[in-house]
C-alpha cells in the first residue's frame, strides 16, 4: 500500500502538469530542460576525469579545448542551481522626503521553475529585515503548476504590510490570464492588491498601475490619487514610467527587466524587453525618477547569472 502512495506524491513532482491552462509543446520543452539540464554535472564529472587521466598525452590544443569546455560547464551549473536560488539583499537610499523604508520585491515568477519552498525562504528575509511595507511589482507567476493559493501561501507569514500589482505573465501576456484569481488569492492572503486604485500608507501615497503589455497601464490612477503627501507609484513594467508628467509622482517603483537575467557582457542588453533602455537600478532620467529591481525568479529558462535574485530596501528619506 504504501508504494502507490509514494509514487501519487512522486509523480506531480518529476512530472508536473500546468494548473490553469493544458499542457502545451513549450511546457514540455521547458520540462525537458529543467531535467535535461542535471545532466550537466555528470558532465563536469567526466570532464576532470579525464583531465586528470588523459593530460599527460595529450596535445597543447586538446588540453586548451578541454580547459575551455570546464568553465562553460560551470557557469551553467552555477547559473542553473546555484545562483537562481540565492537571496540577496540590495539598500539604496533614494532622498524624497518619506520617513519609509520599504522592501520592493518582483518577479517571483512562482510555477513551473519556483516553488513555494524559495517564496518560503523569501518570506523569512523579508521578516528579519522588518520593512514597513513590502511591495511587489508584478509577474507573481510563471507558468502555475499548482493553484494561486498553494503557490503564494508563505505570503500570510509576512509580518508587515504588503501591497502588489500585476505583471504581464499574470495577465496571459504570456500565460493563463490569472489577474482575477490572483487579485482574490492575494486579498485572502493579506497583500492588497493596488492596481487601478491607491493606498495611503503614512507618509506617503502609493498608486498602482496596471501591466503595459495588457493595455492597463492608463494614468487614470495617477490622476485619481490624492495630493498632500509625496506619492509613490507602483508597476510593472517601467516603460509606463514615460507617460507621467515631471512632478506627477515622488518615485516610481518597478520590475519586469530581470536585469537582464544573465548578464552577459555585451549580449544582455538585447534580451531586456524595455523600448526605453531601462534596466536596473536607479534611472533619474525618466521624466519621474524609476527604480527598478531586477527580481527574483526567471522566466524562458531557469537560470541567472550575475543578477542574482534580490530584496530591495530602499530608504525614502
Amino acid at each position: 500500500m504504501g508504494t502507490p502512495t509514494r509514487t501519487a506524491t512522486l509523480l506531480p513532482m518529476l512530472l508536473p502538469v500546468p494548473a490553469y491552462e493544458p499542457a502545451s509543446l513549450s511546457w514540455y520543452l521547458k520540462l525537458a530542460f529543467v531535467w535535461c539540464s542535471w545532466l550537466s554535472w555528470p558532465l563536469l564529472g567526466r570532464q576532470v576525469w579525464r583531465l586528470i587521466r588523459h593530460w599527460a598525452r595529450w596535445s597543447v590544443a586538446r588540453r586548451a579545448l578541454a580547459l575551455a569546455l570546464l568553465p562553460v560547464v560551470l557557469v551553467f551549473i552555477d547559473a542553473r542551481f546555484i545562483e537562481r536560488y540565492r537571496i540577496t539583499v540590495q539598500e539604496t537610499a533614494i532622498p524624497i522626503g518619506v520617513p519609509a523604508r520599504v522592501a520592493l520585491i518582483s518577479d517571483l515568477h512562482l510555477g513551473l521553475y519556483k516553488s513555494p519552498a524559495y517564496l518560503d525562504r523569501v518570506v523569512d528575509r523579508l521578516n528579519e529585515l522588518k520593512p514597513d511595507a513590502v511591495l511587489i511589482a508584478g509577474d507573481l507567476t510563471y507558468d502555475p503548476d499548482r493553484d494561486l493559493a498553494t503557490l503564494l501561501a508563505p505570503l500570510k507569514r509576512l509580518t508587515m504590510p504588503a501591497y502588489s500589482v500585476p505583471g504581464n505573465h499574470d495577465e496571459e501576456r504570456p500565460g493563463p490570464r490569472l489577474d482575477h484569481v490572483l487579485h482574490h488569492t492575494l486579498e485572502s492572503l493579506g497583500v492588497t492588491p493596488v492596481e487601478y486604485t491607491h493606498a495611503d500608507l503614512g507618509s506617503f501615497t502609493l498608486v498602482g498601475m496596471g501591466d503595459r503589455w495588457a493595455g492597463k497601464d492608463g494614468m487614470a490612477p495617477v490622476q485619481a490619487a490624492p495630493r498632500g503627501k509625496p506619492i509613490v507609484v507602483l508597476m510593472h513594467n517601467p516603460d509606463s514610467a514615460m507617460q507621467l508628467k515631471p512632478g506627477m509622482a515622488s518615485l516610481v517603483l518597478a520590475g519586469h527587466t530581470h536585469g537582464g537575467q544573465t548578464r552577459l557582457p555585451g549580449f544582455y542588453k538585447k534580451v531586456i524587453n524595455s523600448e526605453h533602455g531601462f534596466d536596473r537600478g536607479l534611472h533619474a532620467w525618466a521624466p519621474v525618477p524609476v527604480y527598478v529591481t531586477s527580481g527574483m525568479g526567471e522566466s524562458r529558462v531557469p537560470l541567472r547569472w550575475l543578477v542574482p535574485p534580490v530584496i530591495d530596501i530602499l530608504d525614502l528619506h
